[in-house]
């Protein structure tokens, strides 16, 4: 593994083969034979499995704090540097990005402010997402401190099915400009969304925009991929590893939608542990020779 497939990305792109950044810890505790539970309770565990998977899967990188419930119990919790999952998922970003940096691609993740809000406020969130803001900028700065090379805040509903607002774009351009400051690239990652509204995420002004399923369990509509790529510098676009066959065929169909663009794929949904290892491990092998 090296870190120069999701570099070249964050550069600009594009990059051939396709990078590949399912987000996989569910599959990397299997492989590391421990549980989630258990992963996610040590720095050294979390990341060597991680690594281990990266490993075995070929992948351009390592997503790690994809769990949304980590941030939404730190954030429930007033202080959030001082929630110890928190403060452990911190831990291990930064083991990792010590130990993995010149490897592979090191990416943070951690719920968006959005998702937060909503966690908190229920259905009045998305109109309290000034609320959350500090909350929201003292975790990712906690997070870009580590000096990963993307920083990921992972929306679902709340975001994905609603047009955007300013209070939304004013607390990502927040966002955007501490992680610049770390020299951080900033990413969506965006599932539960509505298809119809993927172009307007591009007003949200998020350099990268990394997709997941839709509201429907879908993968994202071309037309609505085509239009959104105007407006960003990479898309990520999601392959469900759970069909090989269907994942090349989506593949195959982003390949003719946005031709020389810049994107990554994603996953549909993280890569489970009981997944057919063997499969997967043949879909990515393919990917990678495209």
């Amino acid at each position: 593994m090296t870190a120069d497939a999701l570099n070249g990305f964050l550069a600009g792109g594009p990059v051939r083969p396709v990078p590949q950044l399912p987000a996989v810890e569910p599959l990397a505790a299997r492989i590391g034979g421990v549980g989630r539970d258990a992963l996610q309770a040590d720095a050294t565990v979390w990341g060597n499995c991680l690594v281990k998977a990266g490993r075995l899967l070929g992948l351009s990188g390592l997503v790690m704090g994809f769990d949304s419930s980590i941030a939404v119990a730190a954030a429930a919790g007033g202080d959030p540097l001082r929630h110890p999952e928190f403060a452990l998922t911190v831990e291990a970003c930064e083991r990792l990005v010590q130990t993995q940096r010149d490897n592979t691609g090191c990416v943070a993740a951690m719920s968006g402010p959005l998702t937060l809000a909503r966690s908190i406020y229920g259905q009045d969130g998305e109109a309290r997402v000034g609320d959350v803001k500090p909350l929201v900028v003292a975790m990712a700065e906690a997070l870009c401190k580590a000096r990963p090379h993307l920083l990921l805040l992972r929306e679902g509903a709340a975001l994905g099915q609603s047009t955007s607002a300013a209070a939304q774009r004013k607390v990502y351009n927040t966002l955007k400009n501490m992680a610049a400051y770390f020299s951080v690239p900033l990413a969506i990652f965006l599932e539960d969304y509505d298809p119809a509204l993927l172009p307007e995420f591009g007003k949200l002004r998020v350099p990268f925009v990394l997709l997941g399923a839709d509201r429907d369990g879908q993968p994202p509509a071309l037309d609505g991929i085509q239009a959104l790529a105007t407006q960003v510098e990479g898309l990520g676009l999601p392959l469900p590893f759970g069909d090989p066959e269907q994942a090349r065929d989506c593949a195959a169909a982003y390949r003719d939608a946005l031709g020389d663009g810049n994107y990554l794929y994603t996953a549909m949904q993280e890569l489970s542990p009981d997944m057919d290892l063997e499969a997967v491990l043949a879909l990515v092998d393919d990917l990678g020779h495209q």
